[in-house]
């Protein structure tokens, strides 16, 4: 188990695993340990840049789909789950992976037209980070997603109309300011 560590901690540091890693292990030289979650800001409130600050780091090192892989965050802080609920806890900075069913345990449901950076757009099992709206007259957005298998992470433009016919909801994360 320890050589299987070693590996992987050394892998990661080549930079062979992009950050990306299927197996738990302690926090490589330069991370931060458990004790210092909470003083790093976990969980607490966190600004919409630096929610779309994250969310971009994920999308430019392409951290590929999985569900149950995890990668780093921006700071080597923790680890999240690279599927789309895990992706959205990262961005977020919160304490852990959350799923689908438990991510709005954390959020508020608020009105299409009061979407903003760092929100996010869930239904019944997929969730998108909302970046910026499209155009002027706000039919359309930005969003980042860790889609799937096939797509990764995704940064494209969707119509409000296809989010709401697929079951999507805007909400906002209690924690989220400016």
């Amino acid at each position: 188990m320890r050589i299987r560590h070693a590996v992987a901690a050394t892998a990661l540091s080549l930079g062979l695993l992009s950050g990306v890693t299927g197996i738990a292990h302690a926090a490589p030289e330069g991370t931060i340990g458990q004790e210092e979650v909470a003083a790093a800001g976990y969980g607490g409130s966190i600004s919409r840049t630096e929610v779309i600050s994250r969310a971009k780091n994920w999308w430019d090192r392409k951290v590929p789909y999985s569900q149950s892989a995890s990668a780093w965050d921006v700071n080597h802080g923790k680890q999240y789950r690279t599927d789309c609920s895990g992706f959205v806890s990262m961005a977020w900075k919160l304490t852990s992976s959350r799923t689908t069913s438990t991510l709005d345990g954390v959020a508020t449901k608020i009105a299409w037209g009061s979407l903003k950076p760092g929100d996010m757009i869930l239904r019944n099992g997929h969730v998108k980070l909302f970046e910026k709206w499209a155009n002027t007259a706000h039919t359309s957005v930005w969003i980042y997603e860790e889609g799937s298998t096939a797509t990764d992470m995704d940064h494209e433009t969707v119509t409000i109309a296809t989010l709401k016919d697929g079951g999507y909801a805007p909400w906002k994360y209690n924690k989220i300011t400016g």
